[in-house]
Parts: C-alpha cells; sequence; structure tokens
C-alpha cells in the first residue's frame, strides 16, 4: 500500500474518531443509527490505516467484520447480553488495532506525517477504547444488580450513552479529574485506573520514541 494510501485512511480514521467525540453529543433523532455508522467507519478505516502483514490482515478484517455485525445486531435487537457481545468484540478489536499501530510506530525508520497521525489516531483510539470497556463494566453490573443502578454516577446523567463514557474515558486518560463523574463498581474502578495508567505509558513512551527517531533521522530528511 502506497505512503500517500496509508496518509488518506488515517486522515478518514482521524475525520471518523472526531466526529464521534465532538459530533456525538448534538441532540438529533437519529442519534444512535449515526453514532453506529461512526463505529463501522471507525472500524474499517482503522483496518487500512496501516500497512498490515497479510497475516495481519486476515486477523483483522474477519475480526472487524465480526464487530461490525455485532454492532448492528445490537442496534436492531437491543439487550444486555448482544450489547455485552457487542462492546467485548470492540475491545478486542481496538486493542488489536492498537497495538499494531504502536509496533508500527516503533518500527519505523522516520517520523512522516503517516507516523504523526498513526501516533493521533492511537491516542483517540485509546480514548474511545476505555469508553466501550466503562461501557462493559455499566453492562455487567446493571445485569447483575436489578436495582436499575449504573456502575458510574453520573450525576446530571440518568441513562448515559456511549459519547458519556467516552467523555469520562478522556477526562482519566488526560488526568483532568474534574470530579462530577465518579465510578461505583469495583469493576469500573479497575477499568479506571487501568486507562489511566495506559494513557500515561502511552504518552510517555510514544514521544520518547519519536523524539528519538526525529533526532535519529538525517538532516533533510
Amino acid at each position: 500500500m502506497a505512503v500517500n494510501n496509508l496518509t488518506r485512511n488515517n486522515i478518514v480514521l482521524l475525520i471518523c474518531l472526531l466526529a464521534l467525540i465532538f459530533f456525538n453529543p448534538v441532540p438529533h433523532k437519529k442519534l444512535p443509527f449515526l453514532q453506529d455508522l461512526l463505529m463501522t467507519a471507525i472500524l474499517y478505516s482503522g483496518i487500512f490505516s496501516l500497512d498490515f502483514s497479510p497475516k495481519a490482515t486476515k486477523i483483522l478484517l474477519p475480526l472487524g467484520t465480526i464487530t461490525a455485525a455485532t454492532l448492528w445486531i445490537h442496534h436492531f435487537f437491543p439487550g444486555n447480553i448482544i450489547s455485552l457481545i457487542d462492546f467485548i468484540s470492540t475491545v478486542l478489536f481496538l486493542i488489536a488495532i492498537v497495538v499494531l499501530m504502536i509496533r508500527h510506530i516503533a518500527r519505523s525508520q522516520n517520523v512522516t506525517a503517516t507516523i504523526i497521525l498513526n501516533s493521533i489516531n492511537g491516542y483517540l483510539l485509546l480514548g474511545v477504547l476505555g469508553g466501550v470497556m466503562l461501557v462493559i463494566s455499566d453492562v455487567i453490573y446493571r445485569f447483575t444488580h436489578a436495582s436499575g443502578e449504573h456502575a458510574i454516577d453520573f450525576t446530571s446523567q440518568s441513562a448515559p450513552q456511549l459519547f458519556d463514557f467516552v467523555y469520562f474515558s478522556f477526562v482519566i486518560i488526560t488526568t483532568l479529574g474534574f470530579g462530577d463523574i465518579t465510578p461505583v463498581s469495583y469493576l469500573a474502578r479497575s477499568f479506571s485506573i487501568l486507562i489511566a495508567i495506559t494513557g500515561q505509558m502511552y504518552m510517555t513512551i510514544l514521544i520518547a520514541i519519536l523524539v528519538g527517531k526525529f533526532l535519529a533521522q538525517p538532516k533533510g530528511e
């Protein structure tokens, strides 16, 4: 795959991620449909965002297709079990994409526009991944507790949506700590710790890698 195609695919992925993050809160009757459409676009643009080996592509393409299928099954047939299957498959897929992105960045020889886009997309995907993990903790908590309470206390939101969990994930990953949202269940707290640690490690390690590669580049490249 040519570098130009990789750059284009990463730009598409970046636009989809930004649309999911910034345009999701806009009130709209068809918001669930648009949200699932954006998630599907993120899944497939993520597959083609890197020059994966044939072996990796053979794994990612079926996994992405299965994830997209469970996403739309959950859209038309909502339920706790289907929801859990949908979000678990999404988490597995996003983990695979982020790990392969980090591996690609670490193995790259030079710091190019595509590598910078990979780094940005990887960070945003981590935030979305954290949001989906928090949704899983909420689904499990509601499935095991008949009280109707949620695993995370959204003080101003009685029925949190995916965006609310993604918002909380980015609050954790960036260590903003507004204090307006509180994890209640043990699983949600564990995921919150994991998201915070992963986000800090991603930033420190990746910046060190990029700076090292940039300084090692021959002058004029």
